[in-house]
């Protein structure tokens, strides 16, 4: 959730850079910014502010005027996502000793710190912060006897919990370490010399060229113009990789939100999905795409994710089940982790992320992976956590989703877990007719996406209406209900309107008595079998004044608006309900003047629990 950059080089200022640096790290979620420099002495220079990174920008500026008086050798910097302590100052990062020698910057939550810091103020260490980060400050302090990287590893020896760090000591001004144990951290450079640190890689656009993904347990120690990797202590090496420019790049182009942006780009992000994956000439899908599937002995499968993965999940359940005949169920990865996790060979556990990096799945999926179990992951980040752990996977090619709330991610994720099943499906048996069927309106998809799109003015005009009420249902059944859940998530997310997703059917077991003329309800009911069943509940709501908006291929009377859909067929209405109702959400979100990008108290990535 938090961000971490750190730059050291000859090329640029110092501050510039981390400034750039925090700014590209703001789409993961904030309530503060701080950084530290350093010049070549050793003498360092902290600030902080609570809010938007260029809060803090001013207050550079202002201050000490360093972007134009001061040239820095290099610096840490941090957006901070408040966890132990409130939004102030006092518990923003960087942090730094009694001593004032030692500064840290953290990602992740030490689980023991409050016993560690009852040990250090037994030996008259003080705290003038609330955070976890200070404790380890002070403990790198208690250690250290002049060496400084054992003094790390001693400290790291007494963590308990997840941690990404970056520790800079003023009587090592040529040195900097990082570490990491369940939150991201890497590594990257240039062929100049400049050397950087990032939680993200999407922070590096433009600057690295190199990139080293950091594993569990690592350590990196750099000193001078070189860096010595140790792994649980002895050294090691990491692969390095190209950094891929072309899709770290990112801008809003004319678009008023990246969100906006996003949305618009899901039809080319299936076409991409399907290149060198599916054929539609002879509607052939790539057994090469789908490593990790060709066996058939997978009888029962179990998805694994968070918010809108978890409803990619949800989707994708409903199409194992009736296409490939597999017995599925979905687990919120927060709940799951509390449960009797049990693998046994006819068991796929499959792991939907779209940063790779979510914690609480990552925690999970350590658990099984202790057990030798069978896992599958679904990510967009090549080189994260997710799909680094599980066995096999896919890629979703969505490329960076910088709208927190996420859009083209869950198009992504179920185009690609649709592609799987169909392909499982394939294998064991399923009607050729079917198949042909799906392929052909798979491969219409992206065209018939683009329709919807071309009705945005429209869905604005329906959204003016929505601005009124303080809370709504989302309505669905069977394929419909995974996208209601989604629907709902993405209005609370980005306009704070209160909005609920149930089965459709569950209507008249409770929830009737919250519908009135102020409670307006979101009907998803394409022209499928549950059509006729929709009516009926669309009935339900008139009958005690309720509004209704639908979203349906077909004209349903008794609607007080509607927003249409290209016809298609069950499996694919799924992504074309999705679609209007993500234009519906940023419609309502931009009309009440949101930050749709970056809503309130929300984080793009989850890296702790």
């Amino acid at each position: 959730m938090c961000g971490i950059f750190w730059y050291k080089g000859a090329q640029h200022s110092a501050e510039r850079v981390l400034l750039h640096g925090l700014e590209r790290l703001e789409y993961r979620g904030y309530d503060s910014a701080g950084m530290v420099v350093v010049e070549a002495d050793g003498t360092a220079q902290a600030r902080k502010s609570v809010g938007a990174v260029t809060n803090l920008s001013t207050k550079v500026e202002h201050e000490r005027k360093w972007l134009t008086d001061r040239a820095y050798a290099y610096g840490i910097a941090h957006t901070r996502r408040a966890t132990h302590g409130g939004v102030t100052e006092q518990n923003c990062h960087p942090h730094w000793s009694n001593n004032g020698k030692v500064y840290i910057v953290h990602n992740g939550i030490i689980e023991n710190y409050l016993k560690l810091k009852k040990m250090l103020e037994s030996k008259w260490y003080t705290f003038y912060s609330e955070t976890d980060t200070e404790v380890i400050s002070n403990l790198i302090q208690h250690y250290y006897e002049g060496n400084f990287l054992e003094a790390i590893e001693r400290t790291i020896r007494e963590l308990r919990g997840a941690y990404a760090i970056l520790v800079i000591h003023q009587d090592h001004p040529d040195e900097i370490i990082g570490a990491r144990l369940g939150s991201p951290l890497l590594l990257a450079y240039n062929d100049a010399g400049d050397f950087y640190f990032s939680s993200d890689a999407q922070a590096l656009s433009g600057y690295a060229e190199k990139i080293v993904y950091l594993e569990e347990g690592d350590i990196v120690h750099i000193k001078s113009h070189d860096f010595l990797i140790t792994s649980w202590g002895k050294p090691t090496l990491r692969p390095v990789e190209e950094l891929n420019q072309q899709e770290l790049a990112v801008s809003k182009w004319d678009y008023k939100h990246f969100m906006l942006k996003e949305i618009y780009e899901q039809p080319n992000i299936v076409r991409r999905i399907y290149k060198g994956r599916a054929n539609f000439v002879d509607y052939k899908l790539t057994a090469d795409a789908f490593h990790g599937m060709q066996e058939e002995r997978y009888q029962d499968m179990i998805f694994v994710a968070c918010g809108t993965s978890y409803h990619a999940g949800l989707l994708a359940s409903y199409r194992m089940e009736e296409l490939v005949g597999l017995s599925t169920r979905v687990e919120v990865a927060s709940e799951y982790e509390n449960k009797p996790i049990r693998v046994r060979d006819n068991l796929l556990h499959i792991f939907i992320s779209q940063s790779g990096e979510t914690a609480d799945s990552i925690e999970c999926l350590k658990l099984i992976k202790e057990q030798d179990g069978q896992t599958f992951g679904v990510v967009n980040v090549p080189g994260s956590t997710i799909a680094r752990l599980t066995d096999n996977g896919l890629f979703t090619r969505a490329w960076t989703e910088i709208g927190v709330a996420s859009t083209k991610a869950f198009t992504a994720q179920s185009v690609c877990l649709m592609l799987t099943a169909l392909f499982m499906a394939k294998k064991r048996g399923l009607r050729y007719a079917v198949y042909k069927d799906i392929m052909h309106e798979l491969e219409q998809l992206p065209m018939l996406m683009e329709t919807i799109l071309d009705q945005s003015d429209y869905i604005r005009s329906v959204a003016q209406q929505l601005t009124e009420y303080q809370h709504c249902f989302y309505l669905g059944r069977h394929y419909q209900l995974p996208i209601a859940h989604e629907a709902a998530l993405k209005l609370k997310e980005i306009s704070y309107i209160h909005a609920q997703a149930y089965p459709a059917g569950e209507l008249k077991h409770g929830t009737l008595a919250l519908i009135d003329e102020q409670t307006p309800s979101i009907l998803l009911m394409p022209h499928d079998l549950m059509f006729e069943k929709n009516m009926s509940t669309l009935q339900e709501i008139k009958a005690r004044n309720g509004k209704v908006l639908v979203i349906s291929d077909k004209k349903v009377p008794g609607a007080d608006r509607q927003i249409m859909i290209p016809e298609s067929i069950p499996e694919v209405y799924p992504l074309l309900t999705n679609i209007a109702a993500q234009l519906l959400a940023y419609h309502v979100a931009d009309l009440l003047n949101r930050n749709i990008d970056k809503p309130r108290n929300l984080a793009k990535s989850v890296t702790v629990k």
